[in-house]
């Protein structure tokens, strides 16, 4: 079979970009010959990074397609719950996680979910799901990452379901679900599933807390005031859009000071980004911070949540004292979906900020997560 000798040889040359054989040599994936999804390593996910009450879990690298269009190893785990699988195996929740760097030890497989991800993860374990959880393209493997791409995001969320079910008992019943980044990860999911995946069945998205309306946030001073602190993204965006920007060289957008920044940005987590760009302003990192946000926005144009008609229904909860990703935002996100005649659900958590929604919202998403795959 010519397709499946190619795949193979494929899988075995990516295998030997990231130092590892495949999981099952030989064994063609999901899809008769379909590379994505094809699982590269599996090893048992380590002690302090398992679920509390799940059962078999795994650490496990797959390829997926790139922002470019190739493809990609990515990392990931998956963990099921204990027991005997029912009827068409378990239910798949592809989760995707909150942002927090983009070096290979800010992947969750590195670092276990935050405690407030984790949270969620463990509710679902509890009520029978299979969870999911992609590190993204670029962390926790060689290659650099795309920072904020909608379609990655998705792809990799997608292909992560395919590798579970090359892995383990999981049925092609699927939900999205996402905090944060992965909230952006999850809707763009939800726009992309059906054509990029139709032999799984993706019965819905959960989006908590979504980044969106990336135009809107640029327009507005945090990015634009010379004299504004510097949000500690900006080192982030730069530092990848010298990847998939032709023609960006930070250099030119950023001071001395701030070009530090953004080589740290390669290297570091969320919160030792945090701590360097404490107490900078948008000018001291920034030659021309207006400048700079019009060029952001350009390139985030095509990561803005598809606004269509998606084919199953979302569900989108925010924390109304969320000061991190302010409410507004998805609110006009709801609205522009549900014009669109997206079957959207859309609850507002009095009280909640962009932290503490998780814990308080677990049991809501994993009665979510029944009726989308009732």
């Amino acid at each position: 079979m010519p397709i499946q000798r190619a795949l193979i040889a494929l899988i075995a040359a990516l295998a030997l970009l990231v130092g590892a054989a495949p999981a099952h040599a030989g064994a063609a994936p999901e899809g008769g010959g379909e590379w994505r999804g094809a699982p590269v390593r599996l090893e048992p996910l380590a002690g302090p990074l398992r679920l509390a009450g799940a059962g078999r879990s795994w650490s496990l690298r797959y390829l997926s397609t790139s922002w470019n269009g190739g493809p990609a190893v990515v990392s990931g785990t998956l963990s099921l719950p204990p027991g005997r699988p029912p009827s068409g195996g378990w239910p798949v929740v592809s989760f995707g996680h909150g942002f927090n760097g983009l070096g290979d030890a800010c992947g969750p497989s590195r670092t276990g979910p935050s405690p407030w991800e984790r949270a969620v993860q463990e509710a679902l374990i509890a009520a029978g799901y299979a969870v999911a959880v992609t590190d993204y393209e670029g962390l926790g493997t060689p290659a650099d990452g795309p920072g904020v791409n909608g379609a990655s995001e998705a792809y990799n969320m997608i292909d992560i379901v395919r590798a579970a079910r090359n892995v383990a008992p999981v049925s092609r019943s699927w939900v999205a679900a996402g905090y944060s980044l992965g909230g952006h990860a999850a809707l763009f999911a939800a726009a992309l599933a059906q054509r990029y995946a139709p032999a799984l069945r993706h019965a819905g998205t959960i989006a908590m807390a979504p980044i969106t309306q990336w135009g809107v946030q640029l327009a507005s001073p945090a990015f634009r005031d010379p004299a504004a602190p510097l949000p500690f993204t900006v080192p982030y965006t730069g530092h990848a859009l010298a990847l998939t920007e032709p023609g960006f060289r930070p250099a030119d957008w950023f001071t001395p000071a701030g070009l530090e920044l953004v080589r740290l940005a390669g290297r570091v987590c969320a919160g030792e980004m945090l701590q360097a760009a404490a107490g900078r302003t948008n000018g001291e990192m920034v030659k021309d911070p207006a400048a700079l946000a019009e060029v952001m926005a350009r390139a985030l144009t095509d990561d803005e949540v598809v606004v269509a008609r998606y084919p199953k229904p979302v569900y989108i909860a925010h924390g109304a004292a969320d000061t991190g990703v302010p409410l507004a935002l998805t609110e006009l996100t709801v609205r522009q979906l549900s014009a669109a005649g997206t079957d959207v659900t859309f609850l507002p958590v009095p009280g909640a900020d962009h932290i503490t929604l998780l814990p308080e919202i677990a049991r809501q998403v994993t009665r979510w997560t029944a009726s989308l795959l009732r």
